[in-house]
């Protein structure tokens, strides 16, 4: 019986033939496609600075807010110079004498009533008390703390009365009109990169927006652990939202778009041997006798 089931089983099967196949098709087009290299970069002020005072002393007025938009020479932080001022006035009533001093005794020199050197001396004199008043009131313009540049102003760091060091900081400060992106390419690219390209920038903090700029430094140097060279672009701003330290996804466009005939991934088949695409053909007609 079993040998006689397995024999119809064997004539059954190959009549049953083939399986249909259920296949979708598409019409394959041209599209532009852009060359590009992609990277991730690190976005910096194109001027950018913890404010710190250069000289020692006591806070007496502090002249802004958290966040506020200053021009370039703004005084921020006021120290206090009251024994600063006394000195300088004492120093500038012993530069006014010898003044004075000296005026005589050119006059006296003219009359050949003294010597050259006395008038040297005397001219020696008046110099060096004009530069102890000129560095007496350098000291006191140092103790109000201005804003090297126009941009915007960070959290302030100090408070009424704290005492600074020299380097001491009250605020960071960022011009943030124009931001550079700090990114690494492979040095394979450097053959495909000059300064000029364009690039678009986006970051997950803002994902409907994008940025564009250009390539506006190439690194000289090649980084010898990773092998990559560093890039910096320039971009516009608007709305200052990119801040220093954010990082961003970079595309560097490499040249004009080029059009190629492009097919979804699900319509090529991928083997150990290549990869395949079908195509199909028009049925051809039947021929009846």
């Amino acid at each position: 019986f079993i040998p006689f089931k397995e024999s119809m089983i064997n004539q059954f099967m190959p009549a049953q033939g083939e399986p249909p196949q259920t296949v979708s098709t598409m019409s394959a087009s041209y599209q532009e496609w852009l060359p590009t290299l992609k990277a991730v970069g690190t976005v910096k002020a194109v001027q950018g600075v913890d404010v710190s005072a250069e000289v020692s002393g006591m806070v007496s007025a502090i002249l802004f807010k958290h966040g506020d938009h200053v021009t370039a020479n703004t005084a921020l932080v006021q120290l206090n110079t009251s024994n600063d001022i006394a000195r300088l006035k004492s120093l500038s009533a012993v530069a006014e004498l010898a003044r004075i001093t000296y005026l005589r005794s050119e006059a006296q020199f003219n009359a050949k009533a003294i010597s050259k050197q006395q008038l040297d001396s005397d001219k020696f004199n008046l110099e060096s008390a004009l530069a102890n008043v000129a560095e007496q009131q350098a000291l006191i313009d140092k103790k109000t703390i201005k804003a090297p540049f126009s941009g915007r102003l960070g959290v302030r760091l100090v408070e009424m009365g704290q005492y600074l060091d020299p380097g001491t900081a009250i605020a960071t400060l960022q011009a943030l009109d124009k931001v550079y992106v700090d990114f690494y390419l492979p040095q394979q690219s450097l053959a495909e990169l000059k300064p000029g390209q364009h690039v678009t920038v986006s970051t997950d903090a803002y994902p409907k927006q994008t940025y564009t700029g250009t390539v506006s430094v190439i690194n000289p140097k090649v980084d010898n652990a990773a092998r990559n060279v560093l890039v910096s672009a320039t971009l516009d701003n608007p709305g200052q939202k990119l801040l220093p330290g954010m990082y961003a996804s970079v595309e560097l466009i490499l040249g004009a778009a080029q059009r190629y005939i492009t097919l979804p991934r699900s319509a090529i088949a991928f083997t150990p041997y290549g990869a395949t695409v079908y195509l199909t053909a028009p049925t051809p007609a039947l021929h009846h006798p």
